[in-house]
């Protein structure tokens, strides 16, 4: 396995686009005039159905691989749902409603801060199949807004090319067991506009510009203030290829610092799929080796479950190869089947764990079927596998048991066709695991409960003509003008305080960095402490710096007196602040006391001056109890020590 912290990404041929869901403000869903309120308490869930799927012939009389697949798992879905927030329309009793044209305006405005060029201007609603049960109707309605848009990353333009306006889905609510037969979802979000926008995947090189591309979507759903905030409200799927390997798409990343060890991880699963796929074909293996021959060995278990077996030609070594951190190929292979086939990964069990070395045996992950010395033996016995042959053994029913070894069989055989192309689940550690295969043009049609909406282009330009600066454009303006960080330019977009900010700068002419201090820093300093200190609050004291009513330095004073009683009018304020009149003599005798405190002596060189003037500012602030300028103190400090020097 190659070294995940050691990559030539431009070397290897990587390529990553992004799929970001981001949920949008509004108060109908999408196709019912429900609330979009989510409900946190599950004992509040006032009735419960479940349904079963299986897949539609798409409009060119195919069914979608992706779909058959699901169809295959064979799940049972459970809904739990509340009348707060669900109608008969999530429980697929009642056609959609119009469509909420909020949001469909807001599809347009999005689109203009993403520079697209190509907008829809009809409405076409379509159908995309989901039988995973997250969606009771078994496909997502979803329309195009615009095309051919871009975001600047690192010097270049990464296009966007679709941005579309859909339903959310239902939240699922048992995660934990992902080989159980049995799902549940919650119905609560199921309908939530949602605004999906794409990149071209061709446009990214390495995970940094993957991350930057991520962020400039993100701040664009910040500072138009139509994307709503809080968790669950965003989820980005990443799709990843290297040269010889695939597309394979990662679901549910959602933690921005995880995205650069989820592409070196994924980086290091196709290069070593591709390097298993070449090794196969060096030992002349060819897909009409595996055949599905299950042998019953349930004898040589001391249980009444059901055992059975199947030989691997000349796969001896493989299966034992990590092509994940701490996960080999076999078990790559029995997440698969397990999904499939409901048989738990810790009851499948291939012939390279024997060995003690082997990832498998010393990883962390769950319980699997402990095979002896003795076992291994009598199982070649029976087998009799050659020199160079593996072998996989699986618990369970006959009739699981035999559908997981023909998953793991069909598995195996693609191995030969190198990586394949797959959706994968993201997993904290930063590795993945199989989802589904694919969806492929089969899955999208017309939706013929919908009729098309007309939206003239004069309609769209009227929507889109007023819109904000857009991120980028921010930070360049207040970088130049400021020298203010991205990273603070985030925070004033994300916290949505970049109009209180370019108010306080312009109409109250107030300093760049202490509006900034004042909307950002001391909010967030404050809530650590438990202290809330809302806009109302924030704006008073604005005023007051306006006015030269109070000074900066006497900022943390009035914050605190202000949070305990905001109804504290100008007078009481100015009177519990305890303001000294101090003359230009007091000033200067202070001054000279806390230098003498510091020592003349240790203020020999402008060095010196630089490390002790912030102490010495501090010192004379404190006794003045912050009636004097900071910048006052600091010139007249200054000229003391430069006498000293």
């Amino acid at each position: 396995m190659i070294d995940s912290n050691n990559l030539d990404f431009k070397k290897l041929g990587f390529h990553a686009g992004l799929e970001v869901h981001h949920q949008i403000k509004s108060k109908r869903k999408l196709f019912c005039n429900c609330p979009t309120i989510l409900e946190e308490n599950p004992e509040n869930m006032e009735y419960s159905f479940y349904r079963y799927f299986r897949p539609v012939l798409g409009e060119m009389g195919d069914f979608d691989p992706g779909m058959l697949v699901e169809f295959e798992k064979g799940y049972k879905v459970i809904y739990l749902a509340n009348e707060r927030n669900t109608c008969t329309y999530e429980m697929d009793e009642t056609p959609p409603f119009f469509p909420d044209m909020e949001a469909i305006e807001k599809g347009y405005i999005l689109s203009e801060y993403f520079h697209c060029t190509s907008f829809a201007e009809e409405i076409v609603v379509n159908r995309k199949q989901y039988l995973d049960g997250s969606i009771t109707t078994g496909f997502q309605r979803t329309f195009i807004s615009a095309r051919d848009g871009w975001v600047p990353v690192n010097g270049k333009k990464v296009r966007i090319t679709n941005l579309y306006i859909e339903e959310d889905a239902a939240r699922r609510v048992n995660w934990d067991d992902t080989s159980s037969r049995t799902v549940y979802f919650n119905l609560d979000r199921l309908g939530f506009p949602l605004t999906e926008v794409i990149t071209e995947y061709t446009d990214v090189e390495t995970p940094e510009e993957l991350i930057e591309t991520a962020k400039q979507i993100g701040r664009v759903l910040r500072i138009s203030k139509i994307g709503r905030r809080g968790l669950g409200t965003a989820r980005q799927d990443v799709n990843i290829s290297i040269t010889g390997g695939n597309r394979v798409e990662i679901k549910g990343v959602q933690d921005l610092d995880l995205f650069d060890l989820m592409c070196r991880n994924e980086v290091v699963r196709q290069h070593t799929l591709i390097e298993i796929k070449e090794e196969m074909l060096k030992r002349g293996i060819t897909k009409d080796d595996f055949e599905h021959t299950y042998v019953d060995v349930s004898h040589l278990f001391e249980s009444e479950t059901k055992y059975f077996a199947v030989i691997c030609p000349k796969m001896k070594g493989l299966f034992g190869l990590e092509v994940q951190l701490n996960k080999d190929f076999g078990l790559e292979i029995f997440e698969k089947s397990m999904l499939i086939s409901g048989v738990h990964r810790a009851d499948q069990y291939h012939s390279d764990e024997f060995e003690d070395e082997s990832i498998r045996r010393n990883s962390d992950y769950p319980s699997k079927l402990e095979i002896d010395k003795q076992l291994y033996e009598k199982l070649c016995s029976i087998l009799n596998p050659k020199e160079n042959d593996a072998f996989v053994v699986v618990k369970g029913s006959e009739k699981q048991s035999m559908h997981a070894l023909k998953k793991i069989i069909e598995r195996i055989k693609m191995a030969l066709d190198g990586v394949p192309q797959e959706t994968r689940r993201f997993i904290r550690n930063g590795n993945s695991e199989f989802l589904r295969v694919i969806h492929g043009k089969d899955r999208i049609y017309p939706d013929t409960d919908t009729p098309p909406v007309v939206i003239s282009l004069d309609k769209i330009e009227k929507i889109t003509r007023n819109i904000g600066r857009r991120p980028w454009e921010v930070f360049e303006e207040l970088n130049s003008k400021y020298g203010f960080s991205q990273n603070k330019v985030d925070l004033l977009i994300r916290d949505e305080q970049l109009d209180s900010f370019y108010r306080f700068t312009a109409e109250l002419n107030m300093n760049a960095h202490l509006a900034y201090k004042l909307l950002i820093d001391i909010p967030r300093e404050n809530r650590r402490k438990d202290v809330i200190i809302n806009e109302e609050i924030i704006e008073r004291i604005a005023d007051l710096l306006a006015s030269e009513t109070i000074i900066p330095e006497q900022l943390d004073q009035v914050i605190s007196l202000l949070s305990k009683n905001k109804h504290l009018t100008e007078e009481e304020l100015i009177d519990q602040l305890n303001i000294k009149e101090i003359s230009n003599e007091e000033l200067a005798t202070i001054v000279k006391q806390k230098i003498d405190f510091i020592g003349k002596d240790k203020i020999q060189t402008s060095e010196d001056e630089q490390r002790y003037l912030p102490k010495i500012v501090a010192l004379v602030l404190k006794e003045c109890n912050y009636s004097i300028k900071g910048q006052t103190v600091v010139n007249l400090v200054n000229s003391f020590i430069k006498e000293v020097i």
